[in-house]
């Protein structure tokens, strides 16, 4: 693995001490697609129950303190707190704690994180705790994959018209290949990475090669300028979710 979370799985459990279930790897590391330029290190701590005020003012000082230490990666950790319950009974307008990019709060899990729980149940990486698919209930196809047209509906209709995230190379880069992916998994009823995703969308709809492509060469911090394919690509995939319907 490109990163040893043991220092921090240590430091977690001593402020969670019985609280404490278990710590997984999900993402791209899970899928073995870590990009080492772009890809965030997607954590789950799995706790008894929802944490008191006590314990969670413990973790972000905790989070902010490593977020700023010369650990490598330790600024690409993305990490969600996640109650038992959740787990089983899962709800996308439940809040959870979270840490991103430096700032920690309570975040609405939202559909896509269902999509995520799908990755971490299949290709979860353990670290420390029981095999996460004895955690989390088995997802169906057909569940995954309306959690997709919600996400679809609800984040990315939206996207379209926001040029301050759609103006962005790096995220019309992300938006691309999520959408590649999104046309993989409503296709397939499985989930990939986003460039086994990408390469698969090439083969079954040849019309976006080109953009696609421009895509996987990619590098952090270079011009893309793709706005307009990105939109119709976008605006494809929506089409195309909603052709699916029943």
């Amino acid at each position: 693995m490109v990163y040893s979370p043991l220092k921090l799985l240590l430091q977690i459990k001593t402020i969670l001490s019985t609280k404490f279930v278990g710590m997984y790897i999900g993402g791209s590391i899970a899928n073995n697609s870590f990009n080492q330029e772009t890809s965030d290190i997607d954590c789950y701590i799995i706790t008894t129950a929802i944490l008191p005020d006590n314990l969670i003012r413990q973790i972000e000082a905790m989070h902010k303190e490593f977020y700023l230490s010369n650990i490598p990666y330790a600024k690409r950790i993305e990490i969600s707190y996640i109650p038992q319950h959740d787990l089983l009974n899962f709800d996308p307008n439940n809040i959870r704690p979270y840490f991103n990019e430096g700032r920690f709060y309570q975040a609405h899990y939202g559909n896509n994180f269902l999509i995520e729980l799908f990755v971490l149940r299949e290709n979860g990486i353990s670290i420390a705790g029981p095999d996460i698919r004895e955690l989390i209930k088995e997802i169906s196809t057909q569940d995954l994959q309306q959690a997709i047209k919600n996400n679809l509906y609800e984040y990315w209709e939206i996207v379209l018209s926001d040029f301050s995230k759609l103006g962005r190379s790096d995220y019309q880069t992300f938006a691309i290949l999520t959408m590649c992916r999104t046309l993989y998994s409503l296709k397939t009823g499985c989930v990939a990475s986003k460039i086994e995703a990408a390469r698969w969308t090439i083969s079954h709809y040849p019309n976006w090669k080109d953009l696609i492509k421009h895509v996987l060469i990619w590098k952090h911090n270079a011009e893309l300028s793709r706005l307009e394919e990105t939109q119709r690509f976008i605006r494809f995939v929506l089409d195309i979710s909603r052709s699916d319907r029943p």
